[in-house]
C-alpha cells in the first residue's frame, strides 16, 4: 500500500511539474510576443534616458505627400550631445542571443567603465579596443535630426517595401500581441544626412540605441543613400479569411478602396470577414488602438500597429473562432485630407527580403514548423498585403 501511495505521489508530482512548466512556458511566450510587439515603438517606456522625450530621427525621410511628423531638433543644426552616453566596441549585437559589448562611463573617472561603486574606480575595467561613444535616445540633452525632404512636387515611387520580419518568418497564436510593421524605402541620389546608430543595451522593451561618436569626439555620419518614405494617406486593414490562405478561390476577392476585401458577387460561398481593424494614419493618434507612423529606437520612421489578437478578435463573426488565416493589407487612400502622391510601380517596387529569411522556416517552442508568410504587391490596386496564420494558443493548427 505504501509503495502504491508512493508511486501515486510521484505521478501526481510529475503531472503538477509538467503543468506548471507548460503554464510558465506559455506565459514566457506571451511575454516574448509582447516584447517583440513593442520594441520599435517611439512611445516605449523603460530603458535609459528621460522618457518624456521621444526618439530622434537618425535615418533620412521623404515626406511624399507633403505631410510631416513632429521631430526633435531642427534640420541642418549640429546635434546637441550633452546627455547620457555609453561606451560601445566590437561587433554590434544583432540578435537577442548576442552580447552587447558596452558599458557606462564611471562617474568618478569617465576613462573607465562604471564599476557600480561610488567613489571608487576599477583601473582594469576599461572599454574595449576601438571603442565609440553612443549618445542615447530619449534624453532631453541629446538632440539630433537626420535629413528630410518634401517629395510632394512629383510622384514618389517606392523602391522597397519592408514588412516586419516577425510577420514573414513565423506564425502567431490567439493570445499573441502581433507587431505589424511596414517600412517604405527610396534610393537616394544625391545622398541625405544620416547618423550612424549603435545598439547600446537591452532588447525589446529595454532596448537602447545611441548616436555614434568617435574617440576624437567626431559625430559619425551614415551613407545616406536610402531614405524611408512617409505618406499621410497610408491605411492598415486586417481581415480574417474564411478559407485557407493557399485556397485558389481567393482570386475571387475584390479590393474596395478604404473598405477592404470582399468577394466577387458572382462567387458562391464565403471567403472573407469584414475588417476587424481598418484605419488610416490621418485619423490616428499616438498610442494603442490607432494606426500611426513612429520613430523607432534606431531613429527610423516606420508604420507600426500592435495587434492584440485576443482583444481585437472579439469582433469576429461567422463562427467567432480567432484561429485561422488573416490578410493584412497596406494601402493608400485617394480621398485623404491630402493629395495622394505615393505609388508602387511594377518593375521598380520590390519586397525587401532580409538575409535571415533565407532559412525558409523556423521551429517554434512546441516543435511545430512555422513558415511565416510571403508579402504580395498588387500594382494595379497600389496595395501590398500578407496572409498570416494564427494558431490556437494550445498549439497545433494548420497551414
Amino acid at each position: 500500500m505504501k509503495r502504491k501511495n508512493y508511486l501515486l505521489g510521484i505521478g501526481l508530482s510529475v503531472i503538477i511539474v509538467v503543468f506548471f512548466q507548460c503554464e510558465m512556458q506559455e506565459r514566457l511566450d506571451d511575454l516574448d510576443s509582447i516584447d517583440d510587439s513593442i520594441e520599435s515603438s517611439s512611445l516605449l517606456k523603460g530603458g535609459s534616458g528621460d522618457q518624456e522625450f521621444g526618439n530622434n530621427l537618425s535615418y533620412p525621410v521623404i515626406w511624399s505627400d507633403g505631410v510631416t511628423k513632429v521631430l526633435r531638433g531642427d534640420p541642418g543644426v549640429e546635434p546637441m550631445l550633452l546627455g547620457e552616453w555609453w561606451y560601445c566596441w566590437g561587433t554590434e549585437a544583432a540578435e537577442p542571443t548576442d552580447i552587447a559589448l558596452s558599458c557606462l562611463p564611471d562617474p568618478d573617472n569617465e576613462l573607465f567603465c562604471d564599476n557600480g561603486v561610488a567613489g571608487t574606480v576599477d583601473s582594469t575595467n576599461v572599454p574595449g579596443e576601438d571603442w565609440l561613444k553612443a549618445y542615447i535616445q530619449k534624453d532631453a540633452s541629446n538632440v539630433w535630426q537626420a535629413g528630410t525632404a518634401d517629395g510632394s512636387a512629383s510622384p514618389v515611387i517606392v523602391d522597397f517595401i519592408d514588412w516586419g520580419d516577425n510577420l514573414e518568418s513565423v506564425d502567431w497564436y490567439t493570445r499573441s500581441q502581433v507587431r505589424t510593421e511596414v517600412v517604405l524605402f527610396k534610393t537616394l541620389d544625391p545622398a541625405m544626412l544620416e547618423y550612424t546608430m549603435r545598439h547600446v543595451t537591452g532588447w525589446g522593451i529595454n532596448e537602447v540605441h545611441g548616436l555614434a561618436v568617435s574617440q576624437e569626439n567626431a559625430i559619425i555620419e551614415g551613407t545616406g543613400l536610402q531614405s524611408t518614405i512617409y505618406s499621410g494617406c497610408a491605411r492598415l486593414t486586417i481581415q480574417k479569411l474564411l478559407v485557407d490562405r493557399e485556397d485558389p478561390n481567393l482570386t475571387n476577392l475584390v479590393w474596395v478602396q478604404n473598405e477592404g476585401w470582399t468577394k466577387d458577387t458572382t462567387y458562391v460561398g464565403e471567403l472573407v470577414n469584414p475588417p476587424i481593424f481598418n484605419l488610416p494614419v490621418y485619423e490616428g493618434e499616438d498610442g494603442p488602438g490607432y494606426y500611426a507612423a513612429e520613430i523607432n529606437v534606431k531613429g527610423k520612421i516606420i508604420y507600426g500597429y500592435t495587434w492584440n489578437v485576443k482583444k481585437l478578435n472579439d469582433q469576429i463573426v461567422n463562427g467567432g473562432e480567432a484561429a485561422g488565416c488573416y490578410r493584412i493589407t497596406f494601402s493608400f487612400d485617394k480621398n485623404a485630407p491630402v493629395q495622394l502622391n505615393t505609388f508602387f510601380e511594377e518593375g521598380i517596387t520590390e519586397i525587401l527580403v532580409p538575409l535571415e529569411e533565407e532559412e525558409i522556416a523556423t521551429k517554434s517552442s512546441d516543435g511545430e514548423i512555422n513558415g511565416g508568410a510571403t508579402p504580395v504587391v498588387d500594382f494595379n490596386k497600389n496595395i501590398s498585403y500578407i496572409d498570416i496564420l494564427i494558431h490556437e494558443r494550445s498549439g497545433g493548427g494548420h497551414r
